[in-house]
């Protein structure tokens, strides 16, 4: 190949080789952005600082465990409390988070309840209630050791009420779940209450923190709706 030609054939292979990727680059530059996913707003939580909860026997669940001769007692630091025709369980609260329509959310309990007969017992310590699932559950002993869901329940927004930075829940009623129901079974040989049977009548108070916001910095509101 002469010396022209092959000076030619460099010169085009150099100008491709440094027009190309301006080319591609220039293409990219000038292509507008395509849409973009907006993330999903996040809901404010309520924080709960300190409070109680109650759970009261209901008079058949009372009638029915006294015919089992078992007995129903508090672990610490919760309380018994109530009348002898009707004991009561009162348990600090601990902590939590909720969102305004009370459909999201959990509330942490510190000690628990313990059914009794004999040298038999069953243990329910540790509680969380999850307003998602709507189900208590606890750390059972004395029949199989595990994280059970003990209870269900369903919070009745109607009832709530917010009145001095309070959150008070109003009454709530609490069955039995089948692992609650498998629980006493395997304690005791036998469920004095069934399952889907009302176990306890209860409620719950505590102190209202301001709502954290989940991913921005704005000023929160103090306030709560669960009229909806």
């Amino acid at each position: 190949m002469s010396a022209p030609r092959r000076l030619l054939t460099t010169a085009c292979v150099t100008a491709l080789a440094l027009t190309g990727p301006l080319g591609v680059g220039f293409a990219l530059a000038a292509a507008p952005d395509g849409p973009r996913p907006v993330p999903a707003p996040q809901e404010e939580l309520f924080r709960l600082g300190k409070g109680t909860g109650t759970f009261c026997l209901t008079p058949g669940a009372s009638r029915a465990l006294a015919k089992a001769h078992v007995r129903l007692n508090a672990v610490r630091p919760a309380r018994l409390t109530g009348t002898h025709e009707r004991r009561c369980v009162t348990t600090p609260i601990t902590g939590g988070a909720f969102n305004r329509a009370l459909t999201r959310g959990e509330m942490h309990f510190d000690g628990g309840f313990e059914f009794t007969r004999g040298g038999r017992y069953l243990r329910v310590n540790h509680l969380k209630a999850d307003l998602a699932t709507g189900r208590v559950s606890g750390d059972v002993r004395g029949a199989r050791p595990a994280r059970t869901a003990f209870l269900a329940f369903k919070l009745d927004r109607k009832q709530a009420r917010l009145a001095s930075g309070k959150i008070n829940s109003g009454r709530i009623a609490f069955t039995l779940t089948d692992q609650g129901a498998a629980s006493f079974k395997s304690a005791f040989g036998t469920t004095p209450v069934k399952a889907g049977e009302q176990l306890f009548e209860g409620t719950g108070s505590a102190e209202l923190r301001t709502p954290q916001p989940s991913h921005t910095q704005r000023p929160a509101q103090q306030t709560l709706d669960v009229s909806q």
